[in-house]
Parts: structure tokens; C-alpha cells; sequence
């Protein structure tokens, strides 16, 4: 055998692994043909021959116990190796329910397809490391299969619910309108804050229809929350993900949700970071433009979190900047803040914008952002977020 760069090259009747032998790497085949030979009532039986193109060797690649089979060349064969560092690094930045189910599925094709080789134990030390890691996987596996589960049934028995945390005039504390915070009342584990379960909504695609049952329950509710304000152009602002932005028929929902409950479109206000843009560049700025003209105002949330540029502020219709509570709760005590915060407000407004500061919670953060010029206050100085009952009684 030769190795040529990242290339191994065998010739005719050399043995690229045993059965029994430590899987530590799986090959592609770049040219010539691959016989595949396993232990079948005592006598070596030949059960596959591969060609061109094909992979093997992956299964004790992935699961990290020993070949099953033997596998030799039969003419001059030039393999591309794919070693185990390279494989642990991507499974690792795969979902773990995925890696579950992978492990499961190996375990049973071992116990279906395995021979004695399969049984060949491993060390002590790396046997350990082997259970304690699939240990690992399966419980993160198992609780977010369990809490995707609960998202499914919660929404079929309606145990969601919608918050909304007044924004207001920092100058005179004028109620303008409400961001729409939705809450899982779950029947064991109580009240569940957003943060504990969209992550996961947004990973399994079920964050469309939280997004869609987010959307038509403010416009549902937004008649009763209009009467407790009386400014000029209230709003509520919905909160979009990266999976509606990208959906064909969200627009088309916005209209059907927006006539059914008779909203204005243009008191609904809707927030987006800008991970939703970067991620589709070209199809948000359709549907965004598209959103708009139907009257709609669009929110960037979190500004100065993320990847936040001129670009996006420029390219995109956006009315709304929302600077971040990790910028303004510290603009008092921090000079640094407190720039960051005034170069924000500076930019909003010379490009048309409104902007709304986050994460208010005493008078002398609203008295300097004020000072710096901010239209809209939000944080606890104002309200917490509260169910509809509690804002309209």
C-alpha cells in the first residue's frame, strides 16, 4: 500500500482492513473495485464487491467499535480516506436527536447484519467513553424529542398564551402600542418563557405554526388592547422567524389574519433580527417589500447584538430600530454604552427611522435616553408583560 498526499493506493489482493480491526477510518473509492468479505459459519464468504464512487467502512467509523468485515483490493485501488476526527467534528454540530437515531439505527443493523467482529470488545477506558457519550446524546436527544412532543400536543389543546408588555412615549409615558410575547402554560411544569422553547420550535419547523397561531392571536386581541391607548398610531408588533420569512404563504397569511379580525394592516407592527435577513438575503427583501405594501411596519430587533450593518438599515424597509437592553440598561454608569446607544439613535433617525429602547427599567435610563433623543421607551418602568385580561380589566 502507498499513500500519495490524502490518497491511499493498494494494490491487487491487499488487505485494507481486517475484521476485528479498530475502525478509526472510512474510504471513498476513487477508482478500481472493492471486495467486501465477512465470517459466515467459519468460513470467509465474499458479500460485496464496491466500484468507483462508493463509501464503506463507516458503520465502526461512526459508532467506534470494530470492522465486521474485511475488505481487499482487487485491482490497483486509489482510496480517499475519511478519518474519525474529521466525522466526530460534524456529528457534533449535528442535532443530537439526529446522532440518537444514527446510533440507534447502527446498533440495529449490528445485531441484524454483525458477526463475531462486532462483539470484539473494546478497552476499558474507551468503553467507558463510549457509554457515557451516548449516554449524553440520548438524554439530550430524549428531551427534545419529549419537548418537541409537548409543543405539538400544547398547540392541538391550546395551552399557549399570549403576553403583551407595553412600548410607550419615553417623554410623557403614553402607552403607543404592544409587543406580542407568547407564554407555554404547560400542565405540569407551569408557566414557560419563550427562551425555553422557540429555540426548539425553530430546529423542528414547528415555529410556523407558533408563528402563525403568534400572529392571529394579537390580531384577535389587538381590538381590546386599542382601547387602552389613545394615541394617534398605535401599534402591535409581532415577532417573525427565519422559517416564516422564507414560507410562500406568509404573506398571503398576513392579508387572511388581518381582514378576518378587521386589523388595519397598519397598526401591525412586525419584528425581525437580522439573522431572519442574513440567512435569505434576496427572498426577504421580496417579502419584506411585499409586507410593507400592504401597510404593515417592520421592527429590527436587538440592534447592535448581531451582524447589524448599514446595508441592512439602508437596503431594507424598515421603520423601527429596536436598540438592545444590553446597550441601554447600561448607559448611565457606561460612557461606551451610552455612545453606542446616542450612534444608534443618530443613525435611525437620519434614515427615517423610530427607535424604540429596550430593557427600561428605572427613570434615570429614561431620562437619558431621552436626553439622547430616543422616541419609545420598553422595560419594566413601563409595565411587565401581562395577559390581556390583566391590561383591559
Amino acid at each position: 500500500m502507498l499513500n500519495n498526499l490524502n490518497r491511499k493506493i493498494y494494490t491487487q489482493g491487499d488487505v485494507i482492513f481486517k475484521e476485528g480491526d479498530t475502525g478509526d477510518c472510512a474510504y471513498l473509492i476513487e477508482d478500481g473495485i472493492v471486495e467486501i468479505a465477512m465470517m459466515i459459519d467459519g468460513q470467509e464468504r465474499v458479500v460485496n464487491r464496491l466500484v468507483k464512487g462508493e463509501l464503506f467502512g463507516e458503520v465502526a467509523l461512526i459508532d467506534h467499535q470494530s470492522r465486521t468485515a474485511t475488505a481487499r483490493a482487487l485491482d490497483k485501488v486509489v482510496l480517499v480516506p475519511i478519518h474519525r476526527v474529521l466525522v466526530n467534528e460534524l456529528l457534533e454540530k449535528t442535532d443530537p436527536i439526529v446522532r440518537h437515531l444514527l446510533l440507534v439505527i447502527l446498533d440495529r443493523y449490528r445485531n441484524k447484519h454483525g458477526s463475531s467482529a462486532a462483539k470484539v470488545p473494546l478497552q476499558e477506558s474507551a468503553q467507558v467513553d463510549s457509554v457515557k457519550r451516548r449516554d449524553v446524546i440520548r438524554g439530550e436527544a430524549t428531551q427534545k424529542l419529549t419537548m418537541a412532543s409537548d409543543i405539538r400536543r400544547a398547540l392541538v389543546r391550546d395551552e399557549f398564551e399570549m403576553f403583551y408588555q407595553p412600548i410607550c412615549v419615553l417623554a410623557t409615558g403614553q402607552v403607543a402600542g404592544y409587543e406580542a410575547l407568547i407564554r407555554w402554560r404547560h400542565p405540569t411544569d407551569g408557566l414557560i418563557p419563550p427562551l425555553d422553547f422557540l429555540w426548539l420550535a425553530e430546529q423542528t419547523g414547528q415555529i410556523r405554526d407558533l408563528g402563525l397561531w403568534t400572529l392571529e392571536r394579537s390580531c384577535r386581541d389587538w381590538a381590546a388592547l386599542r382601547k387602552t391607548t389613545d394615541y394617534a398610531t398605535p401599534f402591535v408588533s409581532v415577532n417573525m422567524s427565519p422559517s416564516q420569512l422564507i414560507g410562500e404563504s406568509f404573506v398571503e397569511d398576513v392579508k387572511f389574519i388581518t381582514k378576518r379580525y378587521e386589523m388595519p394592516a397598519t397598526e401591525l407592527k412586525l419584528e425581525l433580527t437580522e439573522t431572519v435577513i442574513i440567512n435569505n438575503p434576496e427572498i426577504a427583501l421580496q417579502l419584506l417589500k411585499q409586507l410593507t405594501a400592504l401597510g404593515s411596519t417592520l421592527a429590527l430587533d436587538d440592534f447592535g447584538t448581531g451582524h447589524s450593518s448599514l446595508e441592512t438599515l439602508n437596503r431594507y424597509p424598515i421603520g423601527t430600530m429596536k436598540v438592545d437592553r444590553s446597550f441601554t440598561s447600561g448607559i448611565v454608569e457606561s460612557a461606551q454604552s451610552g455612545e453606542i446607544v446616542n450612534s444608534s439613535i443618530m443613525l435611525a433617525h437620519s434614515l427615517g427611522m423610530d427607535v424604540v429602547a429596550e430593557g427600561v427599567e428605572t427613570e434615570d435610563v429614561r431620562l437619558k435616553l431621552l436626553e439622547l433623543k430616543c422616541n419609545f421607551g420598553q422595560g419594566w418602568l413601563f409595565g411587565k408583560p401581562l395577559e390581556l385580561k390583566s391590561i383591559t380589566q
